[in-house]
C-alpha cells in the first residue's frame, strides 16, 4: 500500500505494509532515527510522536492510521 504522510513538514510517499508499526516506517522507510524503540508494548514512551497533534506510541500504531496525516517526530520539534 502507498502511504502518504507529512513528516516534519516534508511529504513522504512510500510503499509499506499497512499493518507495519509507524515506528518502523519512520525509522526504516523514512530513515529518521530519532524516534526510539523501547518496550514494544506502548508502555515506556520511547517511541512517542505526534500524529495530527495527538501524542501516540508509534510502536503499536499501524502506519495505515497515519496515512494522509501530519506526523511530528523528535527531529521536527526544533529547527536547531
Amino acid at each position: 500500500m502507498k502511504i502518504n504522510i507529512l513528516i516534519n513538514k516534508e511529504p513522504v510517499m512510500l510503499e509499506a505494509d499497512p499493518e507495519m508499526p509507524l515506528l518502523w516506517f519512520i525509522r526504516d522507510k523514512a530513515n529518521l532515527k530519532g524516534t526510539k524503540f523501547g518496550c514494544g508494548k506502548a508502555l515506556c514512551g520511547a517511541c512517542s510522536l505526534y500524529v495530527d497533534g495527538v501524542l501516540v506510541r508509534s510502536c503499536s500504531f499501524p502506519v495505515k492510521m497515519a496515512d494522509g496525516k501530519k506526523v511530528t517526530t523528535i527531529e521536527g520539534l526544533s529547527e536547531d
